[in-house]
């Protein structure tokens, strides 16, 4: 019981942390951020996940973009975000859906229901894409195929235990099953996309999450520990030989996101301060101990996203009760501006060109 109890504080604290067709996408090369989507998870069965869209230019803010459009509330527990092709896909957790919107307009077009076949909810947490496909990890032990034209369920892959991250290089998934509701686990699944079939498990450290990879073909990966006696970890696996090898100069990894090579790392724990560690991929070497430059204070560190284009960074800050900030910083680690009190957790930022 006090496992149980140890581990929904640390869940409670870690849930509040495509195409127009049926063919490939080819993306217009973006020329800069002009506007913002900000996804906020909002508090667990709390029912209050909110979209809100920022206009760069005009600095016009709507908190609340997806009820302003749709007229009805975004769901319970928005954990994930992605843009891909002319359409938004927001991973709903509590909720079991996969929300579709229009990327133009914030109007929905589909909410694809995430249930198993007794009914009962999958418990969605991650999304990928890749060629007119997404791939969204569930907490029923699976992932999920769909097509981004029909919104049909193409196929279901039994994986590890409650799989969470998920990153597409070549013709794989990897996959990494955190364990994080039955007594945590700690391996990687490969998938081949084209058979969708898992070709192999890797094993990392205990509760992996994020995963994401570089242009070299190594693939990263974020474990949280079981917040007691097992510290998380940032670990590096060479794909081609299956080698694990954890970074040891990163200091309390509490997420990551790899951008042009560079992995901006979350560290600190709650309770204690919070930075972004620069790390980089191709020379293997920690860059900086704090990438930002201008003292500006920063609590609790929630999420970090990158536009690749311009190399803005936008950290997410929160209490994990009333409604937290979005930093925007420049490449250098210098601040441009910041969106405070934009919803409850503050997570993904996706940069609409």
């Amino acid at each position: 019981m006090k496992k149980l109890f140890i581990y929904f504080l640390a869940l409670a604290a870690f849930f509040f942390t495509a195409c127009e067709d049926d063919k490939p996408i080819k993306e217009e090369t973006p020329k800069g951020e002009a506007e913002l989507l900000i996804l906020s998870e909002g508090s667990w069965n709390g029912n209050n996940s909110t979209l809100a869209r920022y206009n760069v230019e005009t600095k016009e803010l709507d908190k609340d973009y997806f009820n302003t459009i749709n007229k009805r509330g975004l769901g319970d527990t928005g954990n994930d975000m992605l843009k891909y092709g002319s359409k938004i896909y927001i991973v709903m957790n509590v909720s079991s859906t996969i929300e579709v919107i229009d990327t133009k307009n914030g109007k929905s077009l589909r909410q694809i229901p995430m249930k198993t076949t007794d009914g009962n909810s999958k418990q969605p947490r991650r999304i990928a894409a890749h060629n007119g496909k997404v791939y969204v990890t569930s907490f029923d032990d699976t992932v999920t195929k769909i097509d981004t034209a029909t919104y049909n369920i193409d196929a279901t892959l039994t994986v590890g235990q409650e799989p969470e991250g998920i990153w597409v290089k070549g013709n794989k998934l990897y996959v990494s099953n955190s364990g994080g509701l039955s007594g945590y686990a700690n391996t990687v699944s490969v998938i081949n996309i084209a058979t969708f079939k898992e070709e192999s498990k890797v094993e990392v450290g205990v509760n992996p999450g994020t995963i994401q990879g570089d242009s070299e073909g190594d693939i990263y990966v974020w474990s949280g520990g079981n917040y007691a006696d097992i510290s998380p970890s940032f670990q590096r696996i060479d794909a081609a030989a299956g080698k694990v090898e954890t970074v040891a100069d990163v200091d309390s990894p509490a997420g990551f996101t790899i951008s042009n090579d560079k992995a901006y790392i979350i560290s600190g724990s709650y309770g204690s301060p919070y930075k972004l560690m620069v790390y980089d991929c191709k020379t293997e070497k920690v860059i900086t101990e704090n990438f930002v430059t201008d003292n500006t204070q920063i609590g609790i560190i929630y999420h970090v996203s990158v536009d690749d284009v311009s190399g803005d960074v936008f950290i997410s800050e929160t209490d994990y009760s009333v409604p937290g900030n979005v930093h925007c910083f420049d490449k250098n680690g210098k601040l441009k501006y910041s969106l405070n009190a934009v919803g409850i957790n503050p997570k993904v930022v996706e940069v609409l060109p």
